[in-house]
């Protein structure tokens, strides 16, 4: 085993989640310091459990909510303005039901500027979501959901096109 897993996992962990409510600044520096590349002015949220930060990558103004589950074992990125709402789930690695777990599908997961993965949503290995999508609460995702829709559903299919209202 190497030392960084072992130091996030012994040390890392414990002191992400025993900082103050407020404590956003030192928590981006904690994961930064473990291997996370990030943005200006990334919220994380202490209750948020991010396995392997060093395969983690977020542009500016992301925001994890409580309880959301990083399960990076493959790398996720992530761009700009975007939010991974409370108890939302990235997985980059699962188990097979057919052969009762013992093959995993792996994959990479890119989630585009401008995006919402909300409540309780799962993104599954080699998703792709493009940028301005939100992905409806306890949605799963797998694969590719097109730019500018909301997507809801298991699996997510887009239902309607997202418009900004104000913006020209």
């Amino acid at each position: 085993m190497s030392l960084r897993p072992f130091l996030w996992r012994t040390i890392g962990v414990a002191l992400f989640s025993c900082t103050p409510h407020n404590a956003y600044v030192f928590r981006t520096a904690l994961l930064k310091l473990f291997g996370m590349r990030c943005g200006k002015r990334v919220r994380t949220r202490r209750s948020v459990r991010i396995d392997k930060p060093w395969n983690l990558v977020t542009g500016d103004l992301v925001i994890f909510g409580d309880g959301a589950l990083i399960c990076a074992g493959e790398p996720i990125q992530i761009g700009n303005r975007c939010v991974v709402s409370q108890y939302a789930m990235l997985t980059t690695v699962t188990g097979d039901c057919e052969t009762a777990g013992r093959t995993e599908r792996r994959g990479s997961i890119t989630i585009e500027d401008d995006c919402w993965v909300a409540t309780d949503a799962v993104v599954m290995p080699s998703s792709h979501i493009e940028s301005g999508v939100v992905v409806g609460a306890r949605s799963l995702v797998s694969g590719h959901l097109p730019a500018w829709r909301i997507c809801t559903g298991e699996p997510a299919e887009p239902r309607t096109e997202r418009v900004l209202y104000g913006t020209t």
